[in-house]
């Protein structure tokens, strides 16, 4: 196995973290002391070992049909250590729902098991999130919408396996089901799995406009995150460094992410860094602009990804926010290696939200709101479902009212 980066030494090589009494704060702010996060080529090795070191004994296997072939991996590190897998649930799905999640619980509840490994993409982290909560308080996952609602623990540890570079749900504290009116969120520090297993090797054969789409997510996550009021010196250290590996890392993964296991790593690591910040900070206007895209997309029956929606309105919003943080976007340009020469700071700022549409429009199908089929007469209705994300909204460095929702729309309308 080669050398793993645990917990810490996520952050080791990041000068602001130099100085031990910073290191300190951080690991209080990721909840280090509670929680193993692991990266590293191999790492799906130290699974096992994980189980072993929890006391767990008897495992359930939640992932989707796709992985199926992966799972390999998960049965060998378990096997190793003496750890049972005692069943499998693969009926995971895109956007998972209120009754997608209750089958999950009531598989939990009948596995007998005393873990759960959650092996995929972000729609599997939420379905083993939510089935977990729902197996333990035998209420609908409904009931929690929102903020701190969940009571209790759930009763199964979970550790997260990611197969995807983009959502952080790995080591976020949020889950997101679908019901009959589109996306909900619930936020809980009970969400949290017990342990992040993150390795490359595993995202070697990603799609190349998976990859594009989740490392969309990732650079959206960490644009956001650095651009909040509530993101203080340590969130905006691990932000900066999170842009500056996805921005050297983005390209290459898509273009030659079967090849370049460098790549992987990076966007593994620019994934990671950006998700160990959503509990603490969290994104603003982009992503309750791209509900928006979401919830109209998914009542139409063909849902835009999430990090598409995101990416189709981060460069308005990016737009938007430069008067308060013109110099965190200049940074991200920077880093991103558009052209700076001559520019003021205010004017190499948009060249921020210029690098991520460059990256939509030439990695994704996802060009224009007009090519996902939204109208000029949808707007109102997104700017409507946008506006009620108050979470996501109210920590956005410069107010987004309801004209400038619109004309952020507009902006990308074709």
């Amino acid at each position: 196995m080669n050398n793993l980066e645990i917990n810490y030494e996520l952050l080791e090589s990041i000068p602001f973290f130099g100085f031990e009494e910073n290191l300190k704060s951080a690991g209080s702010l990721f909840d280090f002391d509670r929680r193993r996060v692991v990266l590293g080529n191999g790492a799906i090795d130290r699974l096992g070992r994980e189980c072993q070191r929890l006391g767990l004994k008897k495992i359930l296997l939640v992932r989707d049909e796709g992985v199926a072939s992966l799972a390999t991996h998960i049965l060998n590190s378990l096997e190793n250590q003496g750890v049972i897998l005692v069943d499998t649930y693969d009926k995971v799905v895109s956007n998972p729902s209120v009754s997608s999640v209750k089958d999950c619980a009531v598989a939990i509840t009948k596995s007998g098991a005393d873990g759960i490994v959650a092996f995929g993409g972000g729609s599997t982290m939420d379905t083993a999130k939510a089935g977990a909560c729902v197996a333990t308080t035998n209420l609908s996952i409904e009931n929690y919408w929102g903020f701190d609602k969940i009571p209790v623990p759930a009763k199964w540890p979970i550790l997260a396996v990611p197969t995807t570079a983009g959502t952080g749900s790995e080591v976020s504290r949020v889950c997101v089901i679908a019901d009959k009116e589109g996306k909900n969120a619930v936020y809980s520090d009970y969400l949290q799995p017990a342990v992040a297993i993150v390795d490359p090797q595993i995202h070697m054969g990603m799609p190349a406009l998976l990859t594009a789409i989740t490392g969309l997510d990732a650079l959206g996550h960490a644009l956001e995150c650095m651009a909040s009021v509530k993101c203080e010196a340590i969130g905006d250290a691990v932000a900066r460094e999170s842009l500056r590996i996805g921005a050297k890392s983005f390209v290459e993964a898509v273009e030659n992410g079967k090849e370049s296991l460098d790549a992987r790593y990076g966007m593994a690591k620019c994934s990671l860094l950006a998700g160990l910040l959503l509990g603490p900070i969290n994104t603003g206007a982009g992503h309750a602009l791209g509900y928006g895209i979401e919830k109209l997309t998914f009542l139409r029956g063909c849902p835009v990804p999430h990090g598409a929606a995101v990416a189709l309105v981060l460069p308005g919003v990016i737009r938007h926010n430069i008067p308060a943080v013109s110099e965190k976007y200049y940074y991200a340009a920077g880093v991103a290696g558009m052209n700076l020469k001559g520019k003021t700071r205010e004017l190499g700022a948009a060249e921020a939200g210029a690098w991520i549409n460059d990256l939509r429009c030439n990695y994704t199908t996802f060009s224009t709101l007009e090519a996902v089929g939204i109208t000029e007469e949808d707007i109102p209705k997104m700017v409507q479902m946008a506006l009620t994300v108050r979470r996501l909204l109210d920590p956005n460095p410069v107010p987004v009212d309801q004209s400038v929702a619109e004309a952020i729309y507009r902006s990308v309308l074709n």
